[in-house]
């Protein structure tokens, strides 16, 4: 299974951007979305992380993973790809159709795949979406609503 994982809103709750702070404060994420992810991943071994969010616009993959702990950085596998600009402006669900993309390229259109995003219009109604309340993040609900397509 493959999850397609935003961070703004999500392990980063919305909240937190009320008050300034340096980038290394704003590149840390909330200790309890964070736990509530990982102890969800760490029931489900055999699940792979790839990072849908627009941080993948200004940070290089290296940097993404060793914000996890190590046993879940070991399966953060890569972003999605980057659509043509030119092309851009046709796609109603923008970010869903970096996920069919990315699928496209790794020759992994067969295999489930869940997305975790705040802003679940980035993706058509019947897609398999955890919603999150980008002012709370990942809490308790999201993980057992993650937990129901993992199993």
């Amino acid at each position: 299974m493959l999850i397609f994982l935003d961070i703004d809103g999500v392990l980063i709750p919305e909240r937190r951007h009320e008050t300034p702070g340096s980038l290394a404060e704003l590149m840390k994420f909330n200790s309890d979305c964070l736990n509530h992810f990982e102890n969800v991943l760490r029931s489900y071994p055999n699940a792979l992380v790839v990072i849908s969010s627009s941080w993948r616009e200004i940070f290089p993959f290296e940097v993404i993973p060793p914000l996890f702990s190590p046993d879940i950085a070991s399966r953060i596998i890569g972003f999605t790809p980057f659509l043509n600009p030119k092309n851009i402006h046709q796609h109603k669900y923008l970010r869903h159709q970096e996920v069919l993309e990315y699928l496209r390229q790794n020759q992994a259109e067969n295999l489930p795949w869940v997305a975790i995003d705040d802003i679940p219009e980035h993706y058509p109604p019947d897609s398999p979406v955890v919603a999150i309340d980008d002012y709370n993040g990942f809490d308790q609900n999201s993980a057992k609503v993650l937990s129901e397509y993992l199993t």
